[in-house]
């Protein structure tokens, strides 16, 4: 069957062994699974862990794992080696590429984009609809996959990224930096500051990190 389909539903996935559920873990019927990649890569079963939902209509590619008290919303994408930390949440319609990590106790809020490749840390607030980018030159990936370089940026632990925002290939935001809605982010952003604008630049120093992020 796996062979024949390009995803299997829910009960097909778990009877496979592509799909295993952890205790307490509710999974709607209504996901599918996609054992392989097109080219016939398997990077293993989908892992979801303890306590974890998953809403109706979502993708999960094959590597995919999910960690304790995950919340994933209806309709999302995820792409091949996605893996979340726990107690964190991705909204709805969110789509993510592959090879992106998140961290727990973080949120991705609804219709945003996560590039291949994208690390976001734990304790990272991402508003509705940011973009994120893994080429600033728009290349289409060639088959020689060396031949293209794709970066997605970087956020690190505690920082926020207001609804709207458009963060570019290979940039870093800093731990605990705040970047204000509807900002497009060009160039790395230090830590702890407050930035925004088109180009966004840092405005100043934040002074409202709470004593357990610091």
């Amino acid at each position: 069957m796996i062979e024949e389909e390009l995803s299997l539903s829910r009960d097909e996935a778990l009877a496979a062994g592509v799909l295993i559920l952890a205790p307490g873990a509710r999974v709607s019927p209504s996901i599918r699974v996609v054992p392989r990649e097109d080219d016939g890569t398997d990077h293993g079963p989908v892992e979801i862990g303890e306590d974890t939902i998953v809403r109706e209509g979502v993708v999960l590619s094959t590597g995919t794992r999910l960690g304790r008290n995950v919340m994933v919303g209806h309709n999302c994408v995820i792409r091949r080696c996605f893996t979340i930390g726990d107690n964190s949440m991705l909204s709805h319609l969110v789509s993510v590429q592959h090879d992106v990590t998140v961290g727990s106790l973080s949120r991705i809020s609804s219709l945003t984009h996560l590039a291949g490749g994208t690390l976001i840390e734990d304790r990272v607030q991402i508003g509705a609809n940011v973009a994120t980018v893994d080429s600033n030159a728009m290349r289409w990936p060639e088959k020689d996959k060396q031949k293209t370089l794709l970066r997605g940026p970087i956020f690190r632990r505690g920082c926020r990224v207001g609804s709207g925002t458009t963060i570019l290939s290979g940039v870093e935001i800093g731990r605990n930096t705040m970047i204000g809605a509807g900002s497009t982010v060009t160039r790395d952003m230090p830590e702890g500051v407050v930035a925004y604008g088109n180009p966004a630049y840092v405005q100043r120093d934040r002074h409202d990190i709470p004593d357990h992020l610091k």
